[in-house]
């Protein structure tokens, strides 16, 4: 029981710090997506920080290498 207490701790952890990063972000004006459509960090962080989750950020740099975006998508399998 205590290592499932553990693993909802870790896992509420995990979200706190992703939706912190993501707020800054957004707010350094990088845009979210979350299955191609924009979203809030909230909304990306709900998706992504899951056991078992399915999905995937991917980081998209400008020319000038900052990162512009971050598309969190639903990785499927073949």
């Amino acid at each position: 029981m205590e290592e499932k207490g553990n693993k909802v701790k870790e896992i509420k952890d995990a979200k706190e710090s992703m939706l912190l990063q993501l707020e800054q972000m957004r707010q350094s004006g990088v845009a979210l997506f979350v299955d191609g459509r924009a979203a809030l960090p909230n909304e990306a962080v709900s998706k992504a920080v899951r056991e078992n989750s399915p999905y995937m950020a991917d980081y998209v740099m400008s020319a000038s290498g900052t990162i512009e975006q971050v598309r969190f998508d639903r990785v499927t399998r073949w």
